[in-house]
């Protein structure tokens, strides 16, 4: 569901501040949806096997780009990040 900011009453926009940590704007627009929570987070050891093989496929992503000089691929992942701040603009 969305919502414009200044359409909310006075306690929904206080729950909603409360709830996201700052003021809202009077020309801002809420987007709310409800999900649920799939599984809660690992703990203990098997929190560690998560993190290792996150370390790992993060190393298999890394070998693939080894022999690019690290100034060329901090421009493209640079361009990229760009690109995605601005892509709602050039729509």
């Amino acid at each position: 569901m969305s919502h414009r900011v200044r359409d909310l009453s006075s306690e929904q926009r206080l729950a909603i501040e409360t709830l996201i940590g700052r003021k809202l704007q009077e020309d801002e627009g809420l987007s709310i949806q409800p999900s649920h929570i799939l599984h809660e987070a690992p703990v203990g050891e098997e929190r560690s096997r998560a993190y290792a093989s996150y370390l790992g496929h993060l190393e298999l992503l890394s070998s693939r780009v080894g022999d690019i000089p690290d100034p060329e691929l901090d421009a493209v992942i640079d361009a990229a990040c760009d690109y995605a701040r601005h892509s709602h603009s050039r729509s």
